[in-house]
């Protein structure tokens, strides 16, 4: 159904704010991430957004997924007031790019990890999921949207 590659990722730093409820919510989060970014002017440092899930929303309810709402940065960024710095570990990962609207994304994981990832012989690291956000919301028609998902693996 996708096209599921395993790669090595690199660590990854992310400036952002930490989100406890709906994933749907983060766009707000990621709103006053921008604010706060646009206040330092920082935008030259900043390569691209970064969706970071701990939760599986069909185990979890809704008010209590957990999520980060994060932008790349560099290694040895120094974050501004009001915004956190999150590593997440490098190793092999599962990625899947998707092209649609975000809306679209939870059948993608369903089908990462309900079927590609048992018959794949490979088991999840303990370490959040990811989706990096290959073109920006604001200026893409929805059907273009570009999300690589990535799970980590264990070695």
């Amino acid at each position: 159904m996708y096209d599921v590659q395993i790669t090595e990722r690199p660590t990854l730093t992310l400036t952002g704010l930490h989100h406890r409820g709906p994933y749907p919510e983060m766009g707000s989060v990621y709103q006053k991430v921008a604010g706060i970014i646009s206040a330092a002017n920082l935008w030259p440092q900043i390569k691209c957004a970064v969706g970071v899930a701990w939760d599986n929303p069909e185990l979890v309810p809704a008010a209590d997924l957990r999520s980060f709402a994060g932008l790349l940065v560099d290694e040895g960024f120094t974050a501004p007031d009001g915004l956190e710095i999150l590593l997440l570990p490098s190793g092999p990962h599962a990625e899947l790019l998707y092209t649609g609207p975000y809306e679209g994304l939870r059948p993608v994981y369903q089908f990462l990890m309900a079927e590609w990832l048992p018959k794949s012989g490979r088991t999840r690291a303990a370490a959040p999921s990811y989706e990096v956000y290959l073109n920006d919301p604001t200026t893409t028609a929805p059907e273009e949207l570009q999300t690589l998902i990535c799970a980590p693996l264990a070695s």
